[in-house]
């Protein structure tokens, strides 16, 4: 079982799209458990990085199309491990609290953890759900959630709620593209280079418009309460509406108006 765990990483970082398929063709048997796992190391902060898993994924899809693989198995294993990677890099980022940033070997990757602190604060629940699509920055999303201390039931409710999108949606690239072309296997490294860079492209794009779609509801919430409010101080601080009285203010010898028996906002302080 150790010797298939080593020429599994050597598979996985490879980056050899043959290689992997050769392995995991080998392997079919455990075909589910090995996918599993690849989609829990690429959902882990900083061992993503390590983890090809767009690569593996679409050529899973492949598989199932052809027949070659289960395709219930692979995803249900698929997405126990990206659940289970993103709940662990949530609660080591709640464990260890904001400390964990400063230190080896997150602190050379501050730029990422700061892209992903404030995607976390614009977007929140919504941040972890698109951010399984983010591609670099994804497996860093979950940590700030848990340096943060997101609610853990909100939490979960987006990890697997992502997670079970996401993983067919990896996969139906290589069901899809084999269904067009065939075996998609007489591909050049080259070629699947290409194939990836338009899917995660792909990802980046909706996943962009799908924030700017968020961002825009917000702003416009934002602007329907301050109108409400506007309206709400209209209302009751109408000086037709209550008796004035006027005095001289000591601290620069001004007279001001103050309108008596009407209410002040609670969000609000007394308007002079």
């Amino acid at each position: 079982m150790g010797r298939l765990a080593v020429t599994l990483l050597e598979a996985i970082w490879s980056f050899d799209p043959h290689i992997i398929k050769a392995y995991v063709l080998l392997h079919r048997d455990l075909a589910g458990p090995i996918l599993g796992i690849i989609a829990f190391g690429e959902s882990l902060v900083l061992v993503g990085l390590f983890f090809p898993a767009t690569f593996i994924m679409v050529f899973a899809g492949l598989a199932i199309q052809q027949g070659q693989l289960d395709g219930l198995t692979v995803m249900a294993w698929s997405v126990a491990g990206a659940v289970v990677g993103d709940a662990v890099t949530y609660w080591i980022g709640r464990w260890i609290g904001p400390s964990i940033v400063h230190h080896w070997p997150l602190n050379r990757e501050k730029e990422a953890v700061a892209k992903a602190r404030l995607f976390f604060r614009k977007y929140g629940f919504l941040s972890i759900f698109i951010g399984r699509f983010l591609g670099p920055v994804r497996p860093t999303i979950p940590l700030v959630g848990g340096i943060m201390r997101m609610e853990h039931l909100t939490f979960q409710i987006a990890n697997v709620t992502s997670a079970i999108l996401w993983v067919p949606f990896m996969l139906f690239w290589g069901y899809l593209f084999s269904k067009i072309a065939g075996d998609l296997s007489t591909l050049t490294v080259g070629h699947w280079v290409v194939l990836v860079a338009l899917i995660v492209a792909m990802m980046v794009g909706a996943g962009t418009a799908a924030t700017k779609v968020q961002s825009k509801e917000s702003r416009d919430r934002r602007q329907e309460e301050k109108a409400r409010r506007s309206e709400w101080r209209a209302q009751n601080l109408e000086p037709s509406t209550a008796p004035v009285r006027t005095h001289d203010r000591q601290d620069h010898g001004t007279r001001v108006n103050r309108y008596e028996g009407a209410e002040v906002p609670s969000f609000g302080a007394e308007n002079p």
